[in-house]
């Protein structure tokens, strides 16, 4: 079964995802499809496999169609979809182990839970969609694993996404317009699994601290502490550090340092968190 991990970007957020691709490369085992969106991207490293997507509207809307080609479009028979502003820790390959015994065995992908359960925040977009049944689970986001057998389902939401701009009205669906059309096409297809409480913890300087040194007292480490397990444990979730998202990693430079103490420690056969 040949794994891998899919990524996709535009040029405007390339420095960002390639702090990601740099970060997959040295922690994870498994290959890469970069997905570029309007432009291509080569590395000359053979791990790296860079595909292009061209659109024509070069929007958000459209942008986020372009996570659901990636899957569409996978050479891999088993993926994890990551976004662009994460960065992969040394524990990150945990994740195929966690969900592989899994995922073989379902006809829906396996996607991350959030930790806030925003399905009333946004209600008026489950509305836009025609939501007519009650979600068998929690709110998922956008990230996930799958495998070939269960692509249909991204076509599904490509399908129901292409028909939004037909009609024009991609304005309506702004935060998160393919993140919607899955929590809705799950809901329909009544499923209730998922991959549990995602292991890509916020991005916070001090939950990145707090990873890096986990028996400091430093008040900013202290915090992060504080911060994971408040959010984790409350949910029953076991604390696991599998990536950063967002936030503070959204800021290249800092995301270059973090990596290179990951790499550090990692070299020294530190035992991280």
């Amino acid at each position: 079964m040949k794994k891998g991990f899919i990524i996709f970007s535009d040029i405007n957020y390339f420095d960002i995802v390639d702090n990601l691709i740099t970060s997959v490369l040295l922690f994870s085992k498994y290959d890469i499809e970069f997905n570029c969106i309007n432009f291509i991207k080569e590395y000359s490293n053979p791990r790296i496999k860079c595909k292009q997507i061209n659109i024509n509207n070069h929007n958000f809307f459209n942008i986020t169609k372009c996570k659901l080609i990636s899957s569409i479009n996978t050479d891999f028979d088993l993926a994890l979809l990551l976004d662009g502003d994460m960065i992969a820790t040394p524990e990150i390959d945990n994740i195929f182990i966690d969900n592989e015994d899994i995922i073989v065995n379902k006809k829906i992908p396996l996607f991350c839970k959030h930790p806030h359960n925003p399905f009333m925040c946004y209600e008026h977009i489950f509305k836009l969609l025609g939501m007519n049944k009650t979600p068998k689970m929690k709110y998922v986001y956008s990230v996930y694993m799958f495998t070939k057998t269960q692509i249909w389902f991204f076509q599904k939401a490509l399908d129901i996404m292409n028909n939004i701009s037909f009609n024009n009205t991609e304005n309506l669906y702004y935060p998160i317009p393919e993140e919607s059309v899955l929590n809705y096409l799950l809901s329909e297809y009544e499923v209730d699994y998922d991959m549990g409480y995602c292991y890509h913890i916020n991005g916070f300087e001090e939950n990145v601290e707090y990873y890096l040194n986990p028996l400091s007292v430093k008040e900013i480490c202290l915090k992060g502490k504080k911060s994971i397990e408040d959010t984790y444990l409350n949910c029953d979730c076991p604390v696991k550090i599998y990536a950063f998202h967002g936030h503070k990693i959204k800021d290249v430079n800092y995301g270059k340092k973090v990596i290179e103490k990951m790499k550090k420690m990692k070299n020294e056969n530190y035992k991280l968190i």
